[in-house]
């Protein structure tokens, strides 16, 4: 197996650490690959995010591609960056592509209409700052990795989640299945169980990368040898 670990745009490569470490130490090759602060890429942001990750993986071939939340926007034009070598690509807790769509768009009209109205300097604040105060924390009760993941925040343009994804599709050899981490994802773990995708649901959390490595882990490995 090879897996290709990526992070939403609006968080960072900590969510993936554990659980890649894990992954090698069952023999895994594993690839982290690190978005850019999305202020230091110039718009169409989908192709140069492509490319970003396409220049992170270590190799071509048989490659399963997992995504968490908001990176699950990027599958397509990764898949296209790295020449449709995808094996395979599991959505952890995490958005479908939505070619011809913004990822306003994908959002409930609440909570788009929450971040529009506090955006400052044409940018939303930082993911952790949606929430009530305490919330990550709640998350994840380890302070250290609280803070690690903390670190790793920072506003996120208007203009990315304005943006029209490409209209792309996954080539039909690619296989996909769906990790619901949390209930706020059942809506998509519904529609892959309907479209006759493997599907995995643990009652955990958003972040539970970082605080249920093992369960997370054996999970991805249960999806990718059931893979169709």
């Amino acid at each position: 197996m090879h897996w290709v670990l990526l992070h939403s745009p609006l968080t960072g490569p900590a969510v993936w650490q554990g659980v890649a470490l894990e992954a090698r130490e069952r023999g895994i090759t594993v690839d982290v690959p690190r978005l850019p602060d999305l202020f230091a890429v110039a718009p169409p942001y989908y192709a140069e995010l492509g490319a970003v990750v396409a220049r992170q993986v270590t190799s071509d071939l048989g490659i399963t591609l997992v995504v968490h939340s908001s990176a699950g926007s990027l599958v397509p034009m990764v898949g296209a960056t790295l020449g449709w070598q995808l094996a395979n690509v599991i959505y952890a807790d995490a958005i479908l592509p939505h070619p011809g769509r913004s990822w306003f768009s994908t959002v409930g009209t609440e909570l788009a209409e929450t971040l529009r109205g506090g955006l400052a300097n044409e940018a939303v604040p930082a993911w952790s700052d949606w929430f009530v105060e305490g919330a990550l924390a709640g998350l994840i009760d380890d302070p250290d990795l609280a803070a690690e993941f903390q670190a790793e925040l920072s506003p996120t343009p208007r203009a990315f989640l304005d943006q029209i994804a490409p209209d792309l599709e996954l080539k039909p050899h690619t296989g996909w299945s769906y990790l619901r981490l949390s209930d706020i994802y059942e809506r998509e773990a519904q529609y892959a169980r309907k479209q006759g995708r493997p599907t995995l649901r643990l009652d955990l959390h958003h972040l539970a990368a970082m605080t249920h490595v093992s369960a997370v882990t054996s999970a991805l490995i249960n999806l990718d040898r059931g893979r169709p």
